[in-house]
């Protein structure tokens, strides 16, 4: 639009397309090298930048119709000038952080379709990137406007929560959230008819759109022993945020926890910081998992103190958890106590003089509880949410695709009862990821795929941005959006969310490593590794990865023959590091063995001859340009080896 709010014509759709996608950058802002692969992904890089810089003269000549500049470029990069830049979606979230009922109103007058309808067919590579990133729009959107839908008001006759429904059922007619708040509206105003009928356009929507049906909690809301005046009710698991979203009408089903409680004894004079430290970070350490219900006592003299007893507590178990300082010694007693059987289960006498810092001994203090806690909730005869939730993660680290898909069925038995449970979805964007980096081969049946990873990813941080679990997979899933520079934040919080527990910080380090962070990364493994009492063998091809992201390839072998196993992303790994040593006829050797450990050979394998240079570039999680040209020659001779054979190398 002009300074007179004229539009302005520009000669073709990717020139627009560039500033779509800008729009969606951090900083607006984007290499030139990005948007020219995004959008002549067919023509080499040469010709690329020509199309490019042709585009972007398209758009200054618009510039200069319109009065006044929007895109700034420069030898490396484009951007948007934030202080020019505006467009309608800016303008609907800003009257959704409003929420008033002329705001949802203005709002669906704005709204007039998905982000960029009608560019789809630009490029092969930019439809799919718009495919994800319509997803994310809508999720932004849908997830502003019901959080002032969180309870549903007839204060004002309902109007407000009328006109959020309606602009909701704009956005997405078959989105249930939305027909559950106008269908408790109108119960709520005592219209049961009109209820009735929005339950049907419900139906409707979702079998024409979805071909799904409403759940059984949306059905129940017009049972006549209801009453028609409850308000809104928002599921909340315990230590998750209320995310109205999911709009279940009760809280019946909350996710229980196991129970622990702190107990200090009179911690008092020689030695007291190092004992009430210790005593903080092990604390702080068992929060940062998110996995138990922490009750904190006050201090206690030592005649005072609990004895060890049994108690009732519910089946995920109820734990005591006591610290008391032995003056004469200047050790720190630390006790784990089950209290449902009076069991000791570790009494740990800790002399920080013999470790390194309060930080490994609280670490390894923290595993001791965590792996006794959630270990027995890993028996699959327990049943209870929380534990099928234990078993589903546990599967994930078995990294077999068998374990995956037996974790993707216990995730959808939680999800029938427990939809607002946040790590459902990060966990099921984590098992897209893994099939993708270590079994690319493989097949599968899950509806679930790569388009579908960012919305998966955000819906977790939505639900709960406080879970380590779900910052570290929403990171990995911009890596995969080639948002670098946002992945590097996500990993960054998931290193702060829990900082002592060392798989999770051996995993924020790779991820760092692929955003280009290598300096940080190799610091957060070095930390990792201090704090692991055992260090599982997956944890050294995560390591290999960091040291080829700081070129240190020697280094990236030794690791890497400390690995798991011979999974394809490992694989990668290794033939790339000998390639980049010089060393070619170990890298020919290594995938002679590779071929001779598969039973059944490759040609077999589900995804062979489908498209062998999308899978090399899939394989690619490096952001750096030349670190990911490195890597590329190993992927090069593994995409030969995999889809032509070891002849063909």
């Amino acid at each position: 639009m002009s300074k007179s709010q004229e539009p302005v014509a520009v000669k073709t759709r990717k020139a627009l397309a560039i500033m779509g996608y800008l729009s969606r950058m951090g900083g607006m802002n984007a290499p030139r090298e990005t948007l020219a692969d995004l959008l002549w992904s067919s023509k080499d890089r040469t010709k690329a930048m020509q199309s490019l810089r042709q585009a972007l003269r398209q758009l200054k000549t618009a510039e200069q119709e319109a009065g006044f500049d929007v895109v700034l470029s420069s030898s490396g990069h484009v951007q948007l000038d934030q202080n020019v830049f505006a467009s309608d979606y800016m303008q609907i979230m800003a009257l959704l952080e409003k929420g008033r009922a002329d705001d949802f109103r203005e709002a669906e007058e704005l709204w007039r379709g998905d982000f960029l309808t009608g560019y789809e067919d630009v490029d092969s590579e930019f439809s799919d990137w718009l495919r994800v990133e319509r997803e994310r729009v809508r999720s932004e959107v849908t997830g502003a406007a019901l959080r002032h839908l969180n309870q549903v008001s007839i204060e004002d006759g309902g109007v407000r929560a009328e006109a959020g429904g309606r602009f909701l059922l704009k956005v997405d007619p078959a989105l249930e959230a939305a027909h559950r708040v106008l269908i408790r509206l109108y119960l709520n105003l005592g219209q049961k008819e009109r209820a009735e009928q929005q339950l049907k356009a419900c139906e409707r929507e979702m079998r024409l759109l979805l071909d799904a049906v409403p759940d059984q909690e949306t059905r129940n809301l017009l049972r006549q022993d209801e009453p028609a005046s409850q308000p809104e009710n928002v599921f909340r698991s315990p230590g998750e945020s209320s995310v109205s979203s999911n709009l279940l009408p009760n809280s019946e089903d909350v996710v229980l926890l196991p129970e622990i409680s702190i107990i200090s004894s009179s911690l008092l004079k020689k030695g007291l910081n190092d004992a009430v430290h210790l005593r903080e970070e092990i604390v702080s350490g068992l929060s940062s998992f998110r996995s138990f219900d922490l009750y904190e006592s006050e201090y206690f003299g030592d005649a005072d103190m609990p004895k060890p007893m049994r108690v009732e507590g519910h089946e995920l178990g109820s734990y005591l958890l006591r610290f008391r300082h032995d003056e004469r010694s200047g050790k720190i007693v630390v006790q784990f106590e089950d209290r449902a059987i009076g069991q000791i289960v570790f009494n740990e006498i800790v002399d920080l003089r013999l470790w390194d810092g309060l930080t490994p001994a609280a670490s390894q203090i923290v595993s001791r509880v965590y792996g006794h806690v959630i270990g027995k909730l890993r028996n699959p005869a327990n049943n209870n949410i929380f534990a099928r939730w234990c078993q589903a993660d546990a599967l994930m680290w078995d990294f077999t695709p068998q374990s995956d898909d037996k974790a993707l069925r216990l995730l959808d038995e939680i999800e029938r009862t427990n939809r607002s449970f946040s790590k459902i979805y990060s966990a099921r964007a984590s098992i897209i990821m893994k099939r993708e980096l270590h079994f690319p081969l493989h097949e599968t049946n899950s509806a679930d795929g790569m388009s579908n990873l960012l919305s998966l990813a955000e819906k977790s941080i939505m639900l709960d941005p406080w879970q380590a679990m779900n910052q570290r997979i929403y990171g990995w899933a911009l890596i995969l959006s080639n948002l670098p520079e946002d992945a590097r934040r996500a990993f960054q919080n998931a290193g702060r969310l829990s900082s002592s527990d060392p798989a999770n910080l051996m995993s924020v380090a790779e991820g760092l490593a692929f955003s280009g962070d290598v300096s940080e990364a190799l610091a957060t493994a070095e930390r990792a590794f201090s704090l692991f009492a055992f260090v599982p063998r997956v944890f050294y091809e995560y390591l290999a990865n960091i040291y080829f992201a700081a070129e240190d390839y020697e280094a990236a072998i030794s690791q890497i023959e400390r690995g798991a196993g011979v999974g394809v992303s490992g694989l990668t790994t290794r033939v790339a590091a000998l390639l980049c040593a010089g060393r070619e006829t170990e890298a020919l050797q290594t995938l002679q063995r590779f071929s001779e450990q598969m039973p059944n050979g490759l040609s077999d394998a589900p995804e062979v001859g489908d498209n062998p240079e999308k899978w090399r570039k899939k394989i690619n999680f490096f952001q750096d340009e030349k670190v990911r040209q490195q890597f590329d020659k190993g992927a090069a001779m593994v995409q030969r080896f995999l889809f032509e054979g070891l002849g063909s190398i």
